[in-house]
């Protein structure tokens, strides 16, 4: 019995060692990750977005995710771009990123801000919190109701009804 449980604290002493996550794995987790992982990177939210697309504000919007996830459906007026030294504007251009999630378009905000980039910003839950309260999406000009899941693991924090699974 006692081996039994010196083997358990070595396993929980590895686990906390390794930095294993004993959190939830939901958008509270995600969010201060992405907080950590980029402090300096300025974020807007779903609802700030749809408010200064409604009004018509001079915005730049990117999608850095992967051409099969864009493919399937993105924002209105977004643009699909992968590399961040291929964006050519005015440095005060007022420019949104986003991805599944909001960590990959973190990363690429964070490259653009090193550019020189002013007013760049993370969309907050990005796709995934954008599709899961309804808001347009696209795919061209078509409106769609679905969203490309990334992978299992990420695809948990969008509504299984909007997971598109042969939209490729």
């Amino acid at each position: 019995m006692l081996q039994h449980v010196k083997k358990l604290l070595f396993l929980a002493s590895l686990f906390i060692l390794c930095g294993f996550p004993w959190t939830t794995f939901d958008w509270d987790y995600v969010n201060k990750s992405i907080d950590k992982k980029y402090p300096f990177v300025a974020s807007i939210s779903t609802q700030s977005l749809k408010k200064k697309m409604g009004q018509r504000q001079a915005l730049t919007i990117i999608d850095v995710r992967d051409a099969k996830e864009f493919k399937v459906s993105h924002l209105p007026e977004a643009s699909n771009v992968k590399d961040a030294r291929a964006i050519d504007l005015p440095l005060d251009t007022t420019i949104i990123v986003y991805c599944s999630v909001g960590l990959r378009s973190a990363s690429f905000a964070k490259k653009l801000t090193g550019r020189g980039y002013s007013n760049v910003f993370n969309l907050r839950g990005s796709i995934f919190e954008w599709a899961n309260k309804g808001l347009p999406l696209r795919r061209g000009d078509q409106v769609v109701k679905v969203v490309h899941p990334y992978n299992k693991k990420w695809g948990r924090l969008v509504k299984e009804s909007l997971h598109a699974y042969h939209a490729d």
